[in-house]
């Protein structure tokens, strides 16, 4: 989902050290801009990917996002969208083939930033961040989305995806947020069996780095990401001495919103590592790796206050035996962590 994402930089259950508001698709937007795109056609037991849909927002001023509602009709496994200048990918909007355009996460995070990444198989989901927090679209811009369907009913389908946008005016601002993500293409998950896989980067030496100051940030925002043998998740702030302190915990499965809105936001309180696990229950009778189609993947997005943005991919991947109730244990060393301070 965001593999590409943290490349690029190369009703749930929620415990957190404050309260949240779950992203469900409930009341609470009054959408400033709507958009439908194109519907798309899927056959029964079809598989739509390098499909990709833009659609320009001819703004001539910025645009400052607080909350954004996803709704389709169905067979949406899962979809990442970004904003970009309305001159990168150009031809007509609507839908086009990703590779004709030259389209990728990377390109497309690179040339602007995160507008929404949806969770596996939801079919309605709110995005939504504190009051005044936002995230600022630069004018002459246009949303420009990868998608993958899978179509796992017994008809075919036409089916389209809507978004509902509320914005503030510039004047209403607080905060603005940038996107961290990590992503585990490490993977591989035993047969028959349940497994977790831990991944910690170490942030403060970009904070070093780039703004010489401490990893001091909040978390307002964190959407994880798995397929159907997906089961947990939880994301967490680690100091140099390994203590730990959960940002947020889920258990849940595909179909149900995966993100959580946190007011007040969580603080970092200068610690320099963050953690993801994931966990799995792979009923099958072979090995799970990364990937698409009949695979797993264990991503985040996390919307901060940061003035970077940050992504992180996985590096080699140590098993660690079993746990006392029979889960088999992995830890993740962590790949290139790599940062862009923000505009």
């Amino acid at each position: 989902m965001f593999r590409a994402l943290a490349a690029m930089f190369t009703g749930a259950l929620i415990v957190g050290a404050c309260s949240t508001e779950s992203s469900d698709s409930g009341p609470g937007i009054e959408p400033s801009m709507t958009h439908t795109f194109e519907a798309l056609a899927i056959d029964v037991g079809q598989e739509l990917s390098n499909v990709c849909q833009s659609w320009s927002l001819d703004n001539d001023e910025p645009i400052f996002v607080s909350k954004v509602r996803q709704r389709n009709d169905g067979a949406w496994h899962h979809s990442n969208w970004y904003f970009v200048p309305e001159n990168v990918y150009p031809g007509p909007d609507g839908t086009w083939d990703c590779n004709q355009r030259g389209f990728g996460d990377v390109s497309a995070a690179l040339a602007g930033g995160v507008f929404f990444a949806q969770s596996t198989q939801t079919m309605q989901e709110l995005q939504a961040f504190p009051d005044g927090a936002v995230v600022e679209i630069p004018p002459r811009h246009k949303i420009v989305g990868g998608v993958h369907l899978v179509n796992i009913t017994g008809t075919p389908l036409e089916t389209s995806l809507s978004f509902d946008i509320e914005t503030l005016p510039e004047e209403d601002i607080e905060i603005r947020l940038r996107p961290i993500s990590f992503t585990n293409t490490a993977l591989d998950i035993e047969p028959k069996a349940a497994s977790r896989f831990e991944l910690s980067c170490n942030l403060g030496e970009q904070f070093e780095l780039y703004l010489g100051q401490p990893a001091d940030y909040n978390i307002y925002y964190v959407l994880a990401h798995f397929h159907e043998w997906g089961n947990y998740f939880r994301l967490s702030f680690v100091d140099d001495d390994d203590a730990e302190r959960t940002v947020f915990e889920l258990k849940n499965s595909i179909g149900e919103p995966l993100g959580a809105t946190f007011d007040p936001p969580i603080p970092s309180e200068g610690a320099p590592w963050l953690r993801v696990e994931c966990g799995y229950l792979n009923d099958t009778d072979r090995r799970l790796r990364y990937g698409l189609g009949g695979q797993e993947m264990c991503v985040f997005l996390a919307y901060t206050d940061a003035d970077l943005v940050i992504g992180a991919t996985s590096g080699e991947n140590t098993p660690m035996g079993q746990s006392e109730d029979g889960v088999y244990m992995n830890e993740t060393s962590c790949g290139p962590v790599l940062a862009v301070p923000a505009m």
